[in-house]
């Protein structure tokens, strides 16, 4: 490598390194103000709703989630739509259990067999068509839906100029695995990615006016809107259900709004290869509906940065990439736990920042290296093909179990 060349390099590195932490600093600064912001009052006359659940298997938490989600319904005319593929799913007895439980809100819907189509989609759409409410509550199985989320959703809509919600989603700590003292594994993984890359960078994008794409997770509709969108029926080869109705709501000039109270994801129990499994998924299909935002993912991290800085200055037998990295490393830590701290009013273990040093230093970059050339899905025991722009085929095997 050339004298020149070498300085080049580095040079574009620092500032790469520099623009990635005041990034950092601004993300953390729309935090404090985004996550402070005085809520609404709860709407007086709250209109009807129908939350639509698609259920595609279980966890240890989808029980707890739904019975909480069936009792806290923000309005007497409120209707729960537990959506399955069809009697042989493993979530029917629990759908079945829920049902009977609450009869004047629960009921089930069976979408039958997914054929093409992606799986979510297609359970949507049929929840839809059974859906009787002027509001459309579309939720994710193993998320807290709080009466607080319910009220900020339903104050934000008295605003007619608004087609449409959406809470950013977090994930609490998950819980130590006996006989670990401290919570590790594949489910921390999957907090930190959605703690501090998936949801961080929202509240910037919301006060900056930017914030137009939905995120799955709690998302409440207009049914009106949705209409106007022509529902789901031509998503049904959709990838992500938040990607592709935003993208639609922007196209017919409808606006959206992100909510100061978030959903919270009750972490589940994932070892190491399945928590990578399950973030390349996401990784993969968030390039190919944002393809400008994931590509310049990895130069928002002063870690990942910082450490090719490191390398390139080490084999130089020079210590002050090394020097300057730990620096960075640890304002950016710090400034991860004060994040955490504004939006879950305490800081995680220390272990879980240990993690996220190694996360973002080692496995994000080569997550995003991986989801850069792959193309390929898998859902349950399905594959499919996603492309540019959110499509997905089917490749092989039978209907899938799993979501994106």
């Amino acid at each position: 490598m050339t004298q020149r060349l070498r300085y080049t390099i580095e040079t574009l590195l620092v500032n790469a390194l520099v623009l990635s932490t005041l990034y950092q600093l601004l993300v953390y600064l729309a935090n404090r103000r985004f996550w402070r912001q005085t809520p609404l009052p709860p709407a007086e006359d709250a209109p009807s709703i129908s939350a639509i659940v698609p259920l595609q298997g279980i966890t240890l938490n989808t029980a707890a989630a739904l019975h909480g989600l069936a009792t806290t319904g923000p309005t007497d005319r409120y209707e729960l739509l537990l959506v399955l593929e069809s009697e042989s799913d493993p979530a029917y007895p629990l759908a079945q259990e829920i049902a009977a439980a609450y009869p004047a809100t629960a009921r089930l819907v069976l979408s039958g067999p997914v054929g093409s189509h992606a799986p979510t989609l297609h359970q949507l759409h049929a929840g839809y068509q059974a859906a009787q409410g002027e509001l459309i509550a579309l939720v994710e199985p193993d998320v807290q839906v709080s009466a607080e989320l319910w009220n900020a959703a339903l104050a934000a809509l008295t605003r007619p100029t608004l087609a449409a919600v959406f809470a950013p989603p977090l994930m609490l700590e998950p819980s130590p695995a006996p006989p670990n003292r401290y919570p590790t594994g594949g489910e921390m993984m999957l907090a930190l990615h959605t703690n501090h890359a998936r949801t961080a960078g929202l509240p910037l994008a919301a006060l900056s006016g930017r914030g137009e794409m939905l995120v799955n997770g709690f998302m409440l509709f207009r049914r009106a809107a949705l209409e106007q969108a022509g529902g789901f029926y031509h998503l049904l080869d959709e990838s992500s259900p938040g990607s592709s109705l935003g993208r639609v709501l922007r196209e017919n000039g409808q606006a959206v709004a992100m909510l100061p109270a978030p959903v919270h994801i009750l972490p589940p129990r994932a070892d190491f290869n399945q928590a990578t499994a399950h973030l390349l998924r996401l990784l993969i299909v968030g390039r190919a509906y944002h393809p400008r935002p994931f590509l310049a993912w990895p130069f928002t991290n002063p870690l990942t940065v910082g450490f090719i800085l490191g390398l390139i200055t080490e084999r130089e037998g020079r210590w002050w990439g090394r020097r300057t990295w730990w620096f960075f490393a640890v304002l950016r830590v710090a400034l991860a736990y004060q994040l955490d701290r504004i939006r879950f009013r305490r800081g995680f273990t220390w272990a879980a920042y240990a993690q996220l040093f190694m996360y973002d230093t080692f496995i994000s970059p080569l997550l995003w290296a991986r989801a850069l050339f792959s193309r390929t899905i898998t859902w349950g025991e399905r594959t499919y093909r996603v492309h540019q722009g959110g499509k997905a085929t089917p490749l092989n095997g039978p209907n899938d179990r799993r979501a994106v």
